[in-house]
């Protein structure tokens, strides 16, 4: 996993927690995200033949490095990975 400061986990945990990440689209190539932040609506998108995330907000635009939307947006879909290995298991 990429260094990500604790501010940024800190916000991300609790975007993801309150059920601010949606899954918008999915297609072979990518995967689209909308997550409601504190003051307007941010799009995500992940890369899965790459395996980058990219994010509409300015922290990404300028830094270039994880921001909470982008980190929220992966614990979303590793939670999700969890319970569907999870139900496999069970099969």
């Amino acid at each position: 996993m990429v260094n990500i400061s604790e501010g940024v986990r800190r916000k991300g945990w609790y975007l993801f927690r309150n059920k601010r990440v949606k899954l918008d689209l999915i297609t072979p190539k990518r995967m689209h995200f909308i997550v409601k932040g504190e003051t307007e609506e941010h799009f995500v998108e992940y890369d899965k033949e790459r395996n980058e995330w990219s994010c509409d907000c300015k922290y990404w635009s300028l830094k270039l490095r994880w921001c909470s939307h982008i980190y929220a947006c992966w614990l979303w879909l590793r939670e999700k990975n969890r319970i569907i290995k999870r139900r496999l298991e069970q099969v």
